[in-house]
């Protein structure tokens, strides 16, 4: 199989954006000098990445059929970032294209081979100041928050906070926010989404209403944010860190709510496959909260150790751990049937991929090391997460060589430790990523 993928229009539309830009971020140092304090500012980056992952065979993913992982992959991505900052108004623009190659060695895919070009919009927004301490904005945005490493349980937006894998990019949401700076050290700010998203089973999900309010002090920063959906819970969340040090920072990021939207296996005698997927504290007048809490030790050197643990409230216990696996089972056996159980197996198998909360179980710690500038031009970090209930977890290496001025080389790497009925080999045994980067 081979087959070919090309948004035309997209493209028309992407060149038109690089010809009108590139003679604008072209002469990058030029512009550091005499523009600085211009309103208009613009980035352009330029990355090729190739990726070799080794996908785990598990009952997650039945002989590749189900995710159709690639053994080999290649990409090139343009990401323009242009911004404008004018007395009243501000606003920013990030248009993305992306031409990828893939191929499949594994499984039911084994021999197949794919491009695609996809042109899109990752974030865009305008921003009105109708006053010195007011500014109200509508668009695409990511808003990231918290110094947590492995997630950010406060920021229901946005679970990744592009740390697993720092080259990759989250996608906007469409966000309309009021911010208010009553003085110096307090920031309000108030945030609405402007469309539904889906859940793993393609359910409807309302619109998220949020109220943030940002404390900074002299050495700390602490935040609190409440949430609320029409007709459903209310959410209370929370990060901050204190610079306890020159050495030392501490941080925290959490959440409480009253029940919550994860799916969690069950027994169904009904059921072909023995059980289901249900939100069992949907309506649940229990309390549930995730945390996470760590800190950072920067020595003299400039290399740091980190060290996070995390307590996910809405995780499995290890008779839910139970009944998933074997649920997983299940549906993977009867992936292939060509009765009607096929469908329900592909809907379990969604399922458990996405059940709705951040990690499958309940404890996790992470360690950490990062070398800085290991002749003045190499990073290295080291990574290892381990899951205190299954025994198992992954370690990952990141390694960034900054070449010249505007190229930077790259190497992103992970590999699975544990079992197959284990939640870090459930998907991906190992990837290996490497690539460089280009700024204009």
């Amino acid at each position: 199989m081979n087959t070919v993928k090309t948004k035309g229009n997209n493209f028309r539309v992407l060149l038109c954006v690089i010809l009108t830009t590139l003679p604008i971020v072209a002469p990058a140092e030029e512009q550091a000098t005499q523009n600085a304090n211009d309103w208009f500012r613009s980035n352009f980056r330029v990355l090729l990445v190739s990726d070799l992952q080794d996908p785990a065979h598990t009952s997650q993913n039945p002989d590749n059929a189900f995710l159709r992982l690639p053994r080999y992959s290649a990409a090139l991505q343009l990401r323009p970032d242009l911004s404008a900052d004018t007395t009243y108004v501000n606003w920013s623009f990030k248009p993305r294209v992306t031409a990828t190659s893939t191929w499949w060695r594994d499984g039911a895919t084994a021999g197949e081979r794919d491009r695609e070009a996809r042109f899109f919009v990752n974030e865009w927004m305008t921003q009105l100041k109708p006053a010195r301490d007011l500014f109200v904005s509508f668009g695409k945005e990511k808003l990231l928050w918290g110094a947590s490493f492995l997630v950010s349980p406060s920021n229901v937006l946005f679970r990744d906070a592009e740390k697993a894998n720092p080259k990759a990019e989250v996608e906007g949401k469409y966000l309309s926010r009021v911010v208010y700076l009553p003085n110096k050290a307090v920031t309000i700010t108030g945030i609405s989404e402007t469309q539904r998203e889906q859940d793993a089973f393609g359910g409807s999900l309302r619109p998220i209403r949020a109220v943030k309010v940002d404390v900074l002090g002299g050495s700390s920063q602490v935040s609190v944010i409440g949430y609320s959906q029409q007709h459903e819970r209310f959410r209370f969340g929370s990060y901050g860190q204190w610079t306890a040090s020159d050495a030392v920072v501490l941080y925290y990021d959490g959440i409480v709510s009253k029940g919550n939207d994860a799916f969690y296996p069950g027994p169904d005698p009904a059921s072909p496959l023995g059980g289901v997927f249900t939100q069992r504290y949907k309506d649940s007048n229990r309390y549930f909260g995730t945390v996470t809490a760590g800190g950072t030790y920067t020595f003299l050197s400039g290399d740091s150790a980190s060290l996070e643990f995390l307590y996910n409230g809405t995780g499995y216990y290890d008779a839910d751990a139970e009944n998933y696996y074997a649920l997983r089972r299940n549906a993977a056996a009867h992936y292939f049937d060509t009765s009607p159980l096929a469908g329900l197996s592909r809907q379990t198998l969604a399922g458990s991929v996405n059940t709705g909360t951040s990690f499958l179980r309940r404890c996790y710690l992470m360690a950490q090391v990062q070398e800085r500038e290991i002749g003045n031009v190499l990073d290295v970090m080291l990574r290892y997460v381990r899951s205190l209930e299954e025994r198992s977890g992954q370690v990952a290496a990141i390694l960034e060589w900054q070449a010249t001025k505007r190229l930077q080389v790259f190497s992103i790497n992970t590999m699975a430790v544990g079992g197959k009925d284990t939640e870090f080999s459930s998907i991906l045994a190992k990837s290996f990523i490497a690539g460089i980067e280009l700024h204009f």
